[in-house]
């Protein structure tokens, strides 16, 4: 390598080095498949992990859409609703934390949202899509006095999604072959049973 390469190689290394490493915003839900169940009428939801140590993440809302995302999303299945976003969750450095997870508790209206099942949801029925979660980035912590958003603004409507689905519980179960044929051997032995009774009883009666 020549003289001149290798100054090239030594500059770009040192810029690399001072270049300042933003950490990627984590967000998982709970379960971590994002696949939940229940009845029809029932309220279920999500948990989730949500992560950010560089600047100062704030929610700003949720929603599940199916396809394209286009808030307010909708579905046929059933009605999403926001929890994370009213809640006011910031992730990001001291004094906050990195870290935020929620279970999901419907009356306590934690984690990052519900799901209302359609009572006339049947059983088996089921919906996929995302959980879209947007937020904004502040290089000042917004519940620092010295806040100002129209200073310490980064950027505004960033979005984070996990795949999520809902299915309705309690679908029938199809027979296997071999319990369908005993089935049917079954109801053939019963169908046997009778006719040979009733075949009795008439030739009793006629010897009378």
């Amino acid at each position: 390598m020549s003289r001149l390469n290798t100054i090239a190689v030594c500059v770009l290394s040192v810029c690399l080095l001072c270049m300042p490493v933003y950490a990627s915003t984590t967000f998982t839900l709970s379960p971590t498949s994002g696949d939940i169940s229940g009845s029809a009428g029932d309220t279920v939801g999500w948990g989730f992990t949500l992560t950010n140590s560089t600047d100062f993440l704030v929610v700003d809302s949720s929603d599940f859409c199916v396809g394209v995302i286009t808030s307010p999303c909708s579905n046929t299945l059933g009605t999403y609703t926001d929890f994370i976003g009213p809640n006011f969750i910031i992730a990001g450095p001291s004094p906050e934390s990195t870290s935020i997870t929620q279970s999901f508790d419907s009356s306590l209206a934690t984690g990052v949202g519900s799901f209302l099942i359609n009572n006339s949801a049947l059983p088996g029925q089921s919906v996929s899509g995302e959980i879209v979660v947007t937020y904004d980035l502040y290089s000042v912590d917004p519940n620092d006095p010295s806040f100002d958003p129209s200073v310490d603004t980064i950027s505004v409507g960033n979005e984070v999604t996990a795949d999520a689905s809902v299915t309705v519980a309690g679908a029938t179960a199809i027979p296997e072959p071999g319990s369908l044929i005993l089935v049917l051997a079954g109801l053939l032995g019963i169908g046997y049973s009778q006719l040979r009774e009733h075949l009795l009883s008439t030739d009793r009666a006629r010897q009378v």
